[in-house]
């Protein structure tokens, strides 16, 4: 069974391990990114997919997703 965070109001499943940008793509919410890529180990280097939570910023590919958070995607335009 997985726990699952907020993402704009909408619930984001996830297994323990993923990062909040693993969880959200893999359940269909897209948080824009560019270099992000699954095959490599996130570094977090453009800061397209930087999400907040509880007041702070974090790039969401480097983030370990943790239950019951509530997260704002930030757009960029």
């Amino acid at each position: 069974m997985s726990d699952t965070f907020h993402l704009d109001g909408s619930d984001v499943p996830f297994e323990p391990g993923q990062t909040v940008m693993q969880a959200a793509l893999a359940s269909g919410h897209y948080i824009p990114h560019l270099c992000y890529h699954p095959e490599f180990k996130p570094h977090g280097s453009c800061k397209l997919c930087t999400v907040k939570v509880n007041g702070r910023t974090s790039a969401s590919c480097t983030m370990p997703a943790r239950r019951d958070w509530k997260l704002k995607a930030i757009p960029r335009s």
